[in-house]
């Protein structure tokens, strides 16, 4: 892994710079800064989604999970889904090394980071691919509101092939 003084930190003015450059549209929501999905108190229209970058503890493999963010993920049954016998969310230092973010602005348009190809981008089938979606320009203080196929299309200009499963939710009491 990259130490992190070596990691350049993600911005948002390389966002705007690649979604101008590939022609991407999107609109932009400026909001007060939001470290959890519950701190959101406002709606977009479309998908609202929570991202999560987990680790795999004996294989080390990185996994960028996107699902809806009213679900309740079951991180057990997930590790079982991925082949894993346990999965953990990466340290601030991970998530700097691998994708230049800190805590709170966890988002995947700073895959272009993943030079390495480090990570495997896994996304919820639950996600309506018909439907917009949100995630934050590498800050947490504003939220870009894009079509899901402008979003995949943007996956597509990096090379990355999103895996999609029905991830598990944990069962209600």
């Amino acid at each position: 892994m990259t130490r992190r003084s070596e990691m350049a930190k993600a911005t948002d003015t390389e966002v705007y710079q690649l979604l101008s450059e590939w022609q991407i549209p999107y609109e932009r929501v400026e909001h007060q800064a939001v470290y959890t999905v519950a701190e959101i108190d406002f709606s977009i229209d479309g998908t609202e989604v929570k991202n999560l970058l987990m680790r795999g503890k004996k294989s080390k493999q990185n996994y960028f999970i996107i699902c809806p963010s009213e679900k309740r993920l079951d991180i057990k049954a997930l590790a079982k889904i991925l082949g894993e016998s346990h999965l953990s969310f990466a340290s601030a230092e991970r998530l700097f090394g691998l994708l230049g973010l800190t805590p709170g602005a966890v988002t995947p348009l700073a895959l272009p980071h993943d030079r390495e190809r480090q990570i495997t981008l896994v996304i919820d089938q639950a996600i309506d691919q018909t439907a917009k979606i949100g995630f934050h320009p590498n800050v947490n203080t504003a939220t870009l509101v894009l079509a899901f196929t402008d979003f995949q299309r943007y996956l597509t200009k990096l090379g990355i092939q999103p895996v999609y499963l029905v991830l598990p939710e944990q069962a209600t009491a």
